[in-house]
């Protein structure tokens, strides 16, 4: 008589996230001095300012990015050096690597980019705090001395995912095109996120940006350093049929919407339609335009653009 096998053990449970992890909506930023006394909100779009739309995006392997932008900012196509210094202080925008301390109650970072170009490259111990759905990260001091404390409240994941949601989330670094080289043209460090609440956060950054040769830029140092940063976020769509994402971009290095916080909509004029392709661990996404929503090509189109991501493993910056 056969004995009876014995039941196949159940597949090990995944271990929780820690409670960082994931996608997070700005609440409210409060400033304070060296002494710890609250500063009245800033004159003008500067961090902490009331009305600030911002996203915070950490993943379990040790990548974050995070971006806040002020309302008020001005608007151009070509800063002029007034305008630029202006919008440095509206505009918040880091990204990098990091590791918990040993008591998980702050973030050890080393930023790859930062609009900043003076933390790009440096380490930093953020202080960190979770409480059920609420983080609070302290940034670095600002140029005056401020040091800002960011609430965010936790974005909750998507119902369901499609194929390319489950594909695509996750960090990507920036790398060259096929046929190009890392110098030839010379390649712009950066991420692309996408998480599972629908959330998607760019930035890229010229190479070699100098810091500022004081504490703050001078009008001339803000004006190269605004044009060398870009960086957006907001919701993203997937159109699986036709092989593109929307992103539905709500804060963007280049003000593009009038609209306060309260009011603030998804729309053509801040759409950006990317259609995307995988191959390998890279990510290719090709744009007709770069905003608005168009019909999908022909075989063969005439792209106005392509980037190309890879994705990041554990650690990798």
């Amino acid at each position: 008589m056969e004995e009876a096998s014995a039941p196949e053990a159940p597949p090990p449970a995944a271990e929780p996230a820690p409670p960082h992890v994931g996608s997070w909506d700005l609440a409210s930023v409060e400033l304070r001095d060296a002494s710890g006394a609250a500063l009245p909100a800033p004159d003008g779009p500067a961090l902490g300012q009331p009305g600030a739309v911002g996203r915070l995006i950490f993943d379990g392997a040790g990548h974050f990015g995070l971006a806040i932008m002020e309302q008020g900012r001005p608007k151009y196509e070509e800063p002029t050096e007034e305008q630029a210094v202006a919008d440095l202080y509206g505009y918040t925008a880091m990204f990098g690597i990091y590791t918990l301390d040993d008591g998980g109650n702050a973030l050890d970072v080393r930023f790859v980019g930062s609009r900043d170009p003076g933390l790009t490259g440096t380490t930093y111990s953020m202080p960190l705090s979770v409480a059920g759905d609420q983080l609070t990260l302290e940034l670095p001091p600002l140029d005056n001395g401020a040091t800002p404390t960011t609430i965010w409240q936790r974005m909750p994941d998507l119902a369901e995912l499609t194929p390319t949601h489950e594909r695509v989330i996750g960090f990507w670094r920036h790398v060259p095109n096929a046929g190009d080289t890392t110098d030839n043209p010379p390649i712009r460090p950066g991420f692309i996120i996408y998480t599972a609440a629908g959330q998607m956060m760019v930035h890229l950054m010229d190479p070699n940006r100098p810091a500022y040769a004081g504490p703050e830029p001078t009008p001339a140092e803000a004006q190269a350093s605004a044009a060398s940063y870009t960086s957006y976020y907001g919701p993203f769509t997937v159109d699986e049929e036709d092989s593109y994402f929307i992103h539905h971009r709500i804060g963007h290095t280049l003000d593009l919407t009038d609209q306060p916080q309260a009011e603030r909509r998804t729309g053509l004029d801040t759409d950006a339609q990317r259609f995307f392709e995988f191959v390998g661990d890279d990510m290719v996404l090709r744009f007709l335009t770069t905003a608005g929503v168009q019909d999908p090509p022909p075989a063969n189109p005439d792209w106005n653009g392509m980037i190309t991501w890879r994705r990041l493993t554990p650690g990798a910056g």
